[in-house]
């Protein structure tokens, strides 16, 4: 229902510590012995026992995992899906009869999360045995560790106080809660700043991201840190600088106001430029208030670790995704799919297997669903070798394609737009000597693939959620097919899908390239602009590919002495408001674009100067009225024409 919804978190690469500085321990508790507390006690409507203790292994679900944090206190309502609208953990009583300066501090992992209700997490405080409770604070969702601070001054001075950790499923069937390292002190009164974590991320982050421990090497990254006010004076400047070894970088940050418990969300004006191998940026603050002494210097540091990759320039990584309109979290593998692409565009090769809709291949689809391990959608087969969620792609992708290949793929097709008839040539320049059964697979694919039945709506459980997924927790739980544009979309299986049997030879010799033809007469539906073939070398014996490559299509006329210079394709068509040319231009020439009504009066005339390449030009329609139009498009001496429907 919600797998590896946890999985999706941000761009940064996080560093958080247990917070250690001059205080007064007034009660602390770690869960490291078994069952509940001693003086612990629990409230709890769920028939699961409520509050469970152990290790994230034993507690976590598969929808609800949780990241390895010693023993720890969990409440699972993944796992149960009963009535978890009041668990309540409470502390023994605690005296803060001695104490003006109370804080709570904690360890949680909870995402606040909506399925079919929005889950929260409470802290609560009662000072009359538990008869009445305070909420004194509500939790904000997170997808990795936290360590929440609670200011409770406000009861300094009572002698029986009792702290209630309450989750609230919304009565639904929600995700849960895990705490651990529960601690109450008091301040010792002063100045105390401390780095609480480092960030180590994208400059430019999309809306959604897995959590990267490396990156590409050269990639400009930002440095981030948390500065935290630990004791009781207002924190108003400070310096802080930051090294990765070889350079370092000072600021001075001044004309800020830092209270106690309050944090200060720090990003450096310089970059930090990836390096290969692993790496530290170490963060250190200094002259707090102008050099005023601190009553402690030990935790005004910390570093984060961040790996540099290298990418081995003829590997590719293949990534087939098990997908379907009907699938309402398969949007999340739309998301990551585009990302992969736009982001490592060289290396990248992505198709979209589509199951029970209109754009399914039976065979292909029957492979994905018998895949070894294959457990639902949407899912993503890597190399034909194992299977990830979507949300872990780019995290393989770096840790993969440093590797060096046994062979490098490349593809040549070519399409003839007289006859439609494709040629697609796929070559294989081995880089080591092989024996066995290796074949070619030839599978031909279309980006921006629309449809205008109901079954190319898409599903979509981030409706309404709280689980950012690039837009689509704005859009509703059913995406009508006016707005879906598919990519990545597997049309065509040119060979078998397991491979062409003796395609390549039995003994391949490293230095030497072997060549395979495939042809097709391509359906006059697709569009010719946003047509791909993926090509690969696997292993038949064990079904991993070694390598891939693919390619757009060459367009040809096979008619002699009329050359074509360019192809049109225009979406959305019928339009509203705005219509895309999608011009492929093999050669350099003036664009002049013409509308044209129903009885031949020029409508508007856009001249888009010299253009070469493949070009997505916009046409603005607000000023028409809905009709029947024609588009004269000329490229140089060349004109295409296409019918235009304005429907308002």
């Amino acid at each position: 229902k919600k797998l590896s919804t946890f999985l999706i978190c941000c761009s940064f690469l996080l560093l958080f510590t247990t917070f250690s500085w001059a205080q007064i321990s007034i009660y602390s508790q770690d869960f490291e012995g078994t069952g509940l507390p001693d003086g612990w006690t629990q409230e709890t409507n769920a028939d699961d026992g409520g509050w469970l203790f152990g290790t994230s292994s034993q507690l976590e679900s598969v929808g609800y995992p949780i990241p390895e944090h010693t023993n720890m206190a969990v409440t699972n309502d993944d796992a149960c899906n009963c009535d978890k609208s009041s668990d309540i953990l409470i502390t023994p009583p605690l005296d803060f009869s001695s104490y003006s300066v109370v804080f709570l501090q904690f360890d949680a992992y909870f995402g606040h999360l909506y399925f079919d209700a929005q889950e929260e997490a409470y802290i609560l405080v009662s000072t009359d045995g538990g008869v009445n409770w305070t909420t004194v604070d509500t939790l904000a969702g997170s997808t990795d560790w936290t360590t929440p601070i609670v200011d409770l001054s406000v009861y300094g001075g009572n002698s029986n106080v009792l702290i209630g950790f309450k989750y609230d499923d919304g009565g639904g069937w929600g995700y849960g809660w895990a705490i651990d390292n529960v601690s109450v002190y008091s301040p010792i009164e002063g100045i105390d700043v401390s780095v609480t974590a480092v960030d180590i991320g994208k400059l430019d982050p999309t809306p959604v991201f897995i959590n990267l421990d490396k990156y590409i090497s050269g990639l400009p990254l930002s440095v981030h840190a948390t500065i935290f006010n630990q004791g009781t004076v207002p924190i108003t400047s400070f310096d802080i600088t930051w090294t990765d070894g070889t350079n370092s970088f000072t600021e001075s940050i001044t004309g800020v106001t830092i209270n106690a418990t309050e944090s200060y969300e720090y990003t450096s004006s310089n970059s930090y430029i990836t390096l290969s191998g692993s790496n530290t940026i170490t963060i250190t603050i200094s002259n707090v208030n102008g050099g005023v002494t601190e009553t402690s210097t030990s935790n005004n540091s910390m570093g984060a670790s961040v790996e540099g990759v290298v990418p081995n320039p003829d590997q590719n990584y293949l990534a087939e995704e098990a997908t379907g309109t009907w699938c309402g979290w398969c949007p999340r593998g739309a998301v990551f799919m585009e990302y992969m692409y736009e982001t490592y565009p060289e290396q990248f090769i992505g198709i979209a297997v589509h199951n029970s809709d209109p754009m399914e291949i039976n065979e292909y689809d029957n492979w994905v669903g018998s895949f070894p391990g294959f457990l639902g959608y949407p899912s993503i087969i890597i190399n034909r070798s194992y299977i990830i969620d979507p949300s872990q792609l780019e995290e393989d992708f770096i840790n993969n394609i440093e590797n060096a290949p046994a062979v490098k793929v490349t593809v040549d097709a070519t399409i003839n737009t007289t006859t439609n008839e494709l040629m697609a040539t796929l070559n294989a320049e081995f880089l080591q000597d092989l024996s066995g059964d290796y074949r070619f697979v030839a599978i031909l694919e279309e980006d921006s693939v629309h449809g205008t039945t109901s079954t190319y709506a898409q599903a979509n459980y981030y409706s309404g959620g709280s689980v950012p997924m690039a837009g689509y927790e704005d859009l509703p739980d059913m995406i009508p097919e006016s707005q879906m544009y598919y990519d990545f979309v597997g049309r065509e299986l040119l060979s078998d899908v397991e491979g062409t049997q003796g395609s390549l030879p039995a003994t391949l010799t490293s230095g030497n390239s072997y060549s395979y033809v495939y042809n097709l007469t391509v359906p006059s539906s697709y569009n010719i602009n946003h047509l791909k073939v993926v090509g690969m070398v696997v292993n038949h014996s064990t079904g991993e590919v070694l390598n891939s490559g693919s390619s757009p299509l060459n367009i040809g006329t096979g008619i002699s002495n009329l050359p074509v210079n360019a192809s049109l394709f225009v979406y959305p068509n019928p339009a509203r408001h705005i219509t895309y040319l999608d011009l492929k231009i093999a050669k350099a020439a003036e664009i002049r674009v013409e509308v044209v009504n129903a009885i031949g009066q020029s409508m508007l005339l856009q001249s888009f100067g010299k253009l070469n390449g493949d070009q997505i030009l916009p046409i603005d329609l607000n000023n028409f009225a809905s009709g029947v139009y024609q588009l004269k498009v000329k490229v140089g001496e060349e004109v295409l024409y296409k019918k235009l429907d304005i429907i308002k």
